[in-house]
């Protein structure tokens, strides 16, 4: 056996060895170490507390303390069903709830009095299928009852297994079997609510502590990719030695070929790879770095050449409302709609990236300072005025700036001056760049 050869089994031996002491202790690993937690800080979260009364009913409910969270609640008779609530805001600065479709558990410590048998918890989510934005009440009401003998203010665990949704819900939103079921991708507000066949009285709760945990991973998850991380290894060091069988068979005019062959893909699959990276992935456009040749091309043309070279910026105008008021997929598919917008507006020369965030750039090769202006124009009315099914109506600010010296920084500088002074002055329209110098923008601007 050639040394080659030896290593190569060597290498196997380790591999093969390695991979037999990470499997079985993974097997032996305790169950406690594959679990993953998260605590609900009551006091990061806002929260409202709810009574019939909002409905037209006569209870009350009010906070006696909130360390821990202590609130009263004071049924009357005379409304068909009275209730009062507490109910928690999950709700993110993004806009979007609570992902605990992970968690398997849900351990509260909740302390109840009153003449109740029961306590509802609810966690509500929402789906695009039915919710309506604005109407909290289309949220899913993911529901349990739980006994009131069992909440004596220690930790109390329950399945989110043994959740299903209110019936009442389904009937009043006529939500189809298909969507009748539990879901926790999306939970809006952790709700906790005075039970069932209540007409009186008065309950008092105290919250605190909110717990969910769950796996990581499965133990069948993990026996299962053990098994294909097994299967893969054993395939590969098999599919390996006949490669290398062939190849030593085949060393002389086949193997060069097949070289040449391999050779090609990976031309070709290097350069999807290069453009990928050259291209911002939401919306299509190029990146910084797609734009980075573009912009050395036109500054060596204007300096040997003196042909022009003009920068628009745009800046999506009250993107952070937009966000706030219609959520983030809303604020993806409007940047994602400017861009095509922008893309299929310009000529194919012009180049348009996303800058960040909301804002873009588009380098105009062989282009004035006034041609860029009347670009930058017919975009802001384009966009001011053309109709989004699916999007409140749009307009954005510009700022027009072209190569007046060998200085890239106050290329840029320009251009954007020009557009904070647009945004400055109202939104939705053009400024192009003074020819001074730009000087840094502070805070008494």
């Amino acid at each position: 056996m050639r040394k080659q050869d030896r290593q190569r089994v060597a290498a196997t031996e380790w591999l093969l060895g390695f991979l037999a002491v990470i499997s079985i202790g993974l097997l032996f690993l305790p169950e406690d170490w594959l679990v993953r937690k998260i605590n609900i800080d009551l006091n990061a979260h806002s929260a409202g507390l709810y009574s019939d009364r909002d409905i037209g009913g006569n209870s009350e409910a009010a906070l006696v303390s909130d360390q821990p969270s202590h609130w009263r609640c004071q049924l009357q008779p005379g409304f068909a069903h009275p209730f009062c609530s507490y109910q928690i805001n999950l709700v993110g600065p993004d806009g979007n709830g609570m992902d605990l479709s992970r968690f398997k558990t849900l351990q509260l410590s909740l302390g109840y009095s009153g003449d109740g048998k029961s306590v509802r918890i609810y966690l509500r989510s929402r789906k695009p299928e039915y919710y309506v934005i604005g109407n909290a009440g289309t949220t899913k009401y993911n529901g349990i009852e739980l006994s009131a003998s069992d909440l004596n203010g220690e930790p109390y665990t329950v399945n989110l297994s043994d959740f299903s949704v209110a019936d009442w819900w389904v009937t009043e939103h006529s939500i189809p079997p298909s969507l009748a079921h539990p879901d926790f991708n999306e939970v809006l507000f952790i709700e906790i609510q005075t039970g069932a066949d209540l007409f009186g009285g008065q309950h008092n709760f105290s919250l605190s502590g909110l717990e969910f945990s769950g796996p990581i991973i499965s133990k069948a998850q993990m026996y299962r990719g053990l098994v294909i991380v097994w299967v893969a290894v054993v395939f590969l060091c098999l599919l390996g030695r006949v490669i290398y069988l062939k190849l030593e068979l085949k060393r002389h005019g086949i193997y060069q070929r097949k070289l040449m062959k391999i050779n090609r893909m990976l031309d070709l699959e290097n350069k999807h790879i290069e453009d990928l990276a050259k291209t911002d992935v939401l919306t299509g456009a190029a990146n910084r770095l797609g734009i980075r040749e573009a912009l050395y091309d036109g500054v060596e043309a204007w300096r040997s050449q003196a042909t022009p070279l003009s920068m628009i910026l745009v800046d999506l105008d009250d993107f952070k409302k937009l966000n706030d008021t219609y959520g983030h997929d809303a604020g993806d598919a409007a940047l994602v709609h400017l861009a095509k917008l922008m893309m299929s507006s310009v000529r194919s020369s012009d180049i348009v990236a996303r800058w960040g965030g909301e804002e873009f750039m588009i380098l105009c090769p062989n282009t004035d300072l006034g041609r860029a202006r009347v670009v930058a124009e017919n975009l802001r009315v384009k966009i001011q005025t053309e109709e989004h099914a699916d999007l409140p109506s749009m307009s954005a600010s510009f700022g027009v700036a072209s190569l007046v010296s060998d200085n890239l920084d106050q290329f840029f500088k320009q251009a954007d001056d020009a557009l904070y002074r647009a945004k400055k002055a109202g939104k939705n329209r053009v400024v192009v760049a003074r020819l001074e110098p730009v000087k840094e923008l502070s805070t008494a601007d």
